[in-house]
């Protein structure tokens, strides 16, 4: 599933015209999914992905590099900190064979309180295992994915 929506995220940055080379946030949908990355546009270079099947109540949070000694098929915790509140979520690893490293998926529910934490923030940090990110949140559009995720 994952790679469907890794895979959809990618065609819509290779569509979009060449910008500066920093990641922003760029939200997205297509027929059937919709999704909030935070990557370069026109290039497969992603931090952290947030996305789902249209209506479907659930959102995916997908950190394409969560570490080097994790094996595909863990179980393990995403924990997402906001002004000092952690937020932990169960996650399995998948093998990231674009990078060469693993990747880590979790789902919530669009009415998860992360969300409205996440407003109000200017950054959070995400880490898997030992491996830590802090991504800014300017320009993340998160009222639009919620929109298009949750159930009609």
């Amino acid at each position: 599933m994952w790679t469907r929506f890794l895979l959809a995220a990618l065609l819509a940055w290779a569509a979009l015209p060449a910008s500066a080379q920093e990641r922003e946030w760029i939200f997205d949908t297509g027929d059937e999914d919709a999704y909030l990355v935070f990557g370069v546009p026109d290039s497969d270079d992603a931090g952290v992905s947030f996305g789902c099947t249209l209506q479907s109540g659930e959102i995916r949070i997908f950190v394409p590099e969560a570490g080097d000694y994790l094996k595909p098929n863990d179980k393990i915790k995403l924990v997402i900190t906001i002004a000092g509140k952690d937020f932990t979520f169960d996650a399995t690893t998948t093998a990231n064979e674009m990078s060469a490293t693993t990747s880590a998926e979790a789902e919530i529910r669009p009415d998860d309180r992360l969300f409205a934490e996440l407003r109000k923030a200017d950054r959070f940090t995400i880490k898997t295992g030992t491996e830590e990110n802090t991504f800014p949140l300017e320009g993340a559009d998160f009222d639009s994915l919620i929109r298009a995720c949750s159930k009609s």
